[in-house]
């Protein structure tokens, strides 16, 4: 867009209600997944959420945790004193950085007014957030920070799960089991009657929740547990919670041009046909969106990573291009894992060799620190012609750790996870 010849940005403002911010931020936590399992910092929530406002970009936001108590009691006319278990505390530490994101529309094509143009986009930009900083989360505890993870059918690391190692309910109880073991604390539920419930929480990618629920055993434990009648989540089609674990489907978003996954289940597209000995791959579609990343849900490879086409294994040990935009891969080789090298046509499903990641949580999983919430900015273009909306906020997310530094409250199950046959 050519830059302003008028100062418009305060005619923008006057145009918007001033209860933007607060209305957009309170759609954007209905709309996430860590919004609606938020509370204070050492609450018994799942994610804890704290606000220092006087931090600026880079500054550091302190979290507290502590371990359970576990030592004897005292007994008899023993003196208490001296005999006293330490307190084990854990502090975390989170910094913040300044982000923003922006979008903009032609109110006269859609013939609508500046208020409608603003609410509209006011929507779109909630629902972004909301998913951005689900994902952020996402990303940071199962890429970034140390968590402890379990592989499906009982094997040993990532390079051994193979195509009978899918998400059914035997994995789902192992999940479970070894969140005991490992000790993640359960979060409290409320219910009716004002009692909670102990209770995990499970991201999973939706193909596999499609598995899991086409698992017969499965079904027969949802369908016992449950009400009777129409509202037995088998005949309803939603399932929420399974052996005190709440199910949460994280699905990928299309940009309109193909599909691009999540940090659950990466997904991306070929954007060209390749032949059997191209050592160039791309992903994208044909005609690439410029600001859409279509990488951004894998790995950018500081270590040889693997990835599927068709049946044929690729390993590749970095990505270069622009972000956003189409992302090649360096380091390519073709036919990995006794594959056979092969060509492939553009618009090809890429996946890292259809493997996924379940994410269960407990009670103080992650931490989001605020040192500014959303707020909105704004340009005008063209006299009023071209409205922009942006927003920009401080915040840092981070798992929590204990002070061995591995993540205290979440754990991961990696599995084979092929798509339905219908997709």
């Amino acid at each position: 867009m050519p830059t302003l010849s008028l100062a418009n940005a305060t005619d923008l403002a006057n145009g918007i209600p001033q209860t933007w911010n607060k209305a957009v931020n309170l759609q954007a936590d209905r709309d996430s997944i860590m919004g609606k399992l938020t509370g204070p910092d050492g609450s018994r929530a799942p994610f804890w959420d704290k606000e220092e406002l006087t931090k600026v970009p880079g500054d550091r936001i302190n979290f507290v945790g502590w371990q359970r108590l576990i030592g004897k009691p005292t007994t008899g006319t023993s003196t208490l004193q001296g005999s006293e278990e330490d307190a084990q505390v854990w502090t975390d530490v989170v910094t913040v950085s300044h982000r923003r994101h922006a979008t903009a529309i032609d109110k006269f094509a859609l013939k609508v007014t500046l208020g409608a143009s603003i609410a509209r986009l006011g929507q779109l930009m909630a629902d972004w957030f909301a998913r951005r900083t689900d994902d952020d989360m996402i990303d940071q505890i199962l890429n970034t920070d140390t968590i402890q993870s379990i592989y499906g059918g009982g094997k040993s690391s990532r390079a051994n799960v193979g195509a009978g190692d899918t998400l059914d309910l035997l994995e789902f109880k192992r999940l479970r089991t070894a969140a005991w073991r490992f000790g993640v604390k359960e979060w409290q539920m409320s219910r009716v009657g004002r009692m909670n419930f102990p209770v995990y929480g499970c991201m999973l990618s939706e193909v596999d929740y499609y598995n899991l629920t086409q698992d017969d055993n499965f079904r027969q434990d949802v369908r016992l547990a449950a009400e009777r009648g129409a509202g037995n989540p088998i005949l309803s089609g939603k399932v929420d919670m399974v052996d005190g674990v709440i199910l949460y489907p994280w699905a990928q978003v299309s940009p309109g041009d193909g599909m691009y996954g999540t940090f659950l289940r990466p997904e991306a597209r070929l954007a060209a046909d390749i032949s059997s000995s191209a050592t160039s791959l791309t992903a994208g579609p044909t005609t690439a969106i410029t600001n859409v990343d279509y990488w951004q849900y894998f790995p950018d490879a500081a270590a040889s990573q693997v990835i599927l086409i068709d049946s044929e294994q690729i390993t590749y040990t970095g990505v270069v291009g622009s972000t956003p935009g189409d992302r090649t891969l360096s380091g390519v080789t073709r036919g990995a894992n006794g594959s056979v090298a092969a060509a492939h046509t553009a618009g090809a499903l890429i996946t890292m060799r259809n493997i996924s990641k379940a994410l269960l949580f407990g009670m103080g999983a992650g931490c989001r620190a605020w040192a500014q919430r959303m707020e909105r900015t704004g340009q005008v273009y063209d006299y009023g012609k071209e409205i922009g909306v942006g927003v920009d906020w401080i915040y840092g997310v981070k798992g929590t750790e204990r002070n061995d530094a591995v993540l205290a409250n979440c754990l991961s199950l990696e599995v084979f996870s092929p798509n339905p046959s219908t997709v």
